[in-house]
């Protein structure tokens, strides 16, 4: 009987929801669909972008055009990051909403994302925990597809130790798309 009232509640939820197929905010960001290589840099004080190698990635529209998944692998100077990534718009917050799921970590990040001036800019500050290292700092990220264009665009990640007052550069991907998917 159980089964049947949660059926029915779901049902009933389901029903009453518009069903709105594509939303015009995911239709912006159909841009990031595709096989993308990806130059992977990391900053450093001393001597600025460095290219650290290349890698590949591959998005795709899911669930109806609901959500974007990213496979990707990031070159770090720390080692191979591999990633799965999940964008979607939330119309209760009026935000997209990111995943971001390491392997090599297991962890799980999830970001709040607008669009400022051109870029496409999500943040952890509001909507996940910190990352709390060995000496008690308490590190932050910021995510931003910028210089888009159809078959280009840089994802620039950013640190931060003081809740977004200051950011510092920590990593970027240049995607050159590789197909005309």
């Amino acid at each position: 009987m159980k089964i049947v009232k949660f059926f029915g509640l779901f049902l009933l939820i389901n029903l009453s929801w518009p069903f709105l197929g594509s939303s015009q905010e995911m239709k912006d960001i159909s841009f990031l669909e595709g096989s993308w290589s990806i130059e992977n840099y990391e900053f450093s004080e001393e001597k600025g972008w460095g290219i650290i190698g290349t890698s590949n990635s591959v998005i795709q529209s899911k669930h109806d055009g609901r959500f974007l998944a990213e496979t990707a692998k990031y070159l770090t100077s720390y080692g191979e990051i591999n990633m799965i990534t999940h964008i979607g718009f939330d119309s209760r917050s009026n935000s997209y909403k990111l995943s971001a799921m390491d392997k090599e970590y297991g962890l799980m990040d999830i970001y709040l994302g607008r669009w400022s001036s051109g870029d496409l800019v999500f943040s952890n500050l509001e909507s996940d925990l910190p990352i709390v290292l060995e000496d008690g700092r308490e590190l932050s990220f910021r995510l931003t597809y910028s210089s888009i264009k159809k078959n280009s665009f840089v994802h620039l990640v950013e640190g931060t130790f003081d809740g977004g007052k200051t950011w510092f550069s920590f990593s970027k991907g240049i995607y050159s798309r590789t197909t005309n998917d």
